[in-house]
């Protein structure tokens, strides 16, 4: 009996490791999956709910003390809003892509800043910002899906009521046009 019992604990180890890599391996799936089916407006939704996540887990390693962790999100969220900043065009809407570039960039440096001064309220504010545009984009997919129906019905709607400064031209409904001009 104590040789079934020690030959099925030996075994636990085996099965907990091939659980967890298909276990993330499921994960990295769906996000390929939703990456790949996603439109240029969800993406960047994705990039704002990455670099919430991101932000927030920067204040959690300042709390808990871990510089290196800390160093790397705070990494990540600057690169997505460089990417963020590198897909806007401006030449749809030039004011409000050039507000939202130096938005952009002020947060990146306040990022940094907070991660050399350990400055919990800069990544809070950093955060909160995030929030923000993310609450504005969601709001912007929302009203493309609710005049979407409208749009394909009527052709001549202007151009300027779905223009978008990531977008490389009006999208209704193609699925060409799934990727980012940058």
């Amino acid at each position: 009996m104590g040789m079934v019992l020690k030959s099925a604990k030996s075994a636990l180890p085996s099965i907990d490791k091939a659980f967890g890599r298909s276990t993330v391996n499921r994960q990295n799936e769906y996000l390929l999956t939703r990456v790949r089916t996603a439109s240029p407006m969800e993406l960047v939704g994705m990039l704002y709910e990455t670099a919430i996540q991101t932000t927030g887990e920067a204040l959690a390693n300042l709390r808990s003390g871990d510089v290196l962790s800390r160093g790397q999100a705070v990494n990540k969220t600057v690169e997505i809003l460089f990417e963020l900043q590198r897909s806007l065009r401006h030449d749809v809407q030039p004011q409000y892509s050039q507000n939202l570039a130096a938005l952009y960039s002020y947060m990146q440096s306040r990022l940094a800043e907070a991660h050399a001064r350990k400055s919990e309220d800069m990544f809070k504010e950093v955060a909160g910002l995030l929030r923000t545009l993310h609450e504005g984009w969601s709001g912007a997919i929302e009203n493309q899906a609710v005049r979407s129906p409208a749009l394909e019905a009527d052709p001549q709607t202007p151009a300027v009521l779905t223009a978008s400064p990531y977008l490389p031209e009006v999208v209704r409904g193609s699925k060409e046009a799934r990727s980012w001009c940058l």
